[in-house]
Formats: C-alpha cells, sequence, structure tokens
C-alpha cells in the first residue's frame, strides 16, 4: 500500500505514519527526517537546506522530489510524510509516483486546529529542543501550510483518494480511525 499523510506541523503525521509502517510492515519515509538528518551530517544537502528549514520555508522542489524517487523506487509500499506542501510539489510527487508506478492508494489528512498544533510543536521545542519549532517558525509554517497546503487536500479530495481524520484525538483513537480508513480502500490489516 502507498500511502501519504498530510496535516498541518503539530498534526501528529510523524507519529500516526510510524504506526501505520509498522502496522503493515512497510517503510515510514520522513522527509523532514531526511533533512535534518542531511544537516546533522553536515553533508552538501545538510548545508543548503539549514537556513531554509531554521526560517520554516520550503526546500525546492526538484531537490525534494529526487529525494523522495531516490528513496521509493525500491519499495513496493510506503508511507509518506512532510511531503508534498504546494501543488507544483503534488504535481510532481505524482507525476514521478507514476514514473515509477507507484501511484498513491490513499491520502490520509490529520485535521487539527491552529491552536492544537501550536500547542504540540511548543511541547515539542521544550521536549526535544528542536530548533524548527520556534514561535516565529511555527506561525511561518502554518501560514504557509493554510496558504500552499489547503490546495494540495483539495487537489487530492477532488481525485478522491483524500480520506479526512480527526488529529485532535487521542493517538490510539486517531490509529484506530486511519485502520478504519486504509481498510475502506483495501489495505492489509495488522
Amino acid at each position: 500500500m502507498r500511502i501519504l499523510i498530510l496535516g498541518p506541523q503539530g498534526s501528529g503525521k510523524g507519529t500516526q505514519a510510524k504506526l501505520v509502517a509498522s502496522s503493515l510492515g512497510i517503510p515510514h519515509v520522513a522527509t523532514g527526517d531526511m533533512l535534518r538528518a542531511a544537516v546533522a551530517n553536515g553533508s552538501e544537502l545538510g548545508r543548503r537546506v539549514q537556513p531554509i528549514l531554521e526560517r520554516g520555508d520550503l526546500v525546492p522542489d526538484e531537490l525534494m522530489v529526487e529525494l523522495i524517487r531516490a528513496r521509493l523506487v525500491d519499495e513496493d509500499g510506503f508511507v509518506l510524510d512532510g511531503f508534498p506542501r504546494t501543488v507544483p510539489q503534488a504535481e510532481a510527487l505524482d507525476a514521478m509516483l507514476d514514473e515509477i508506478a507507484k501511484p498513491l492508494d490513499v491520502v490520509l489528512l490529520l485535521e487539527v486546529s491552529d491552536e492544537v498544533s501550536l500547542e504540540r510543536l511548543l511541547g515539542r521545542r521544550a521536549d526535544e529542543g528542536r530548533s524548527d519549532d520556534a514561535p516565529d517558525a511555527i506561525e511561518n509554517r502554518l501560514r504557509l501550510y493554510h496558504e500552499l497546503t489547503e490546495p494540495v487536500v483539495e487537489r487530492y479530495r477532488a481525485k478522491g483518494t483524500l480520506a479526512p481524520v480527526d488529529g485532535e484525538q487521542p493517538v490510539d483513537d486517531v490509529a484506530r480511525e486511519i485502520e478504519d480508513a486504509l481498510g475502506r480502500v483495501g489495505a492489509p490489516q495488522a
């Protein structure tokens, strides 16, 4: 099964993606983790993207699509989170997945309010010390989500692949709702 998880920052995408990936025995492909690892390793990619990430801005589309292609080309199934964040990125991702014959089966949307996102991200900053969870970066990322990513949500809704999930529930309840949504699109159950 090929799954994309969308939602604002702090909606629980990473947490739920890990649970789904573990349940289905497929890899969790988190573009944010891939980029943060590149920064931590001091690679050329890391040096290029570090200031972009610290501002809460988006990494250039071509770079992201190539990074994802390299990761997914040999995978039969996956849970992708963190990309796409814009309609052109969604178009590029879909085209690339079609090229490698791995189109998305379902797009899960974790719905949470800005207030819940902010509360969760500030908590994560306190717990993990993530520099990209500074209040000004959070505000910028939420603004970008509303301006740029909500049209991506509507694109997948129009294609009939979107499955909305209430992301404000406790983790286990969200996981059960996701399991139900995957069952409706034919995912094998754990």
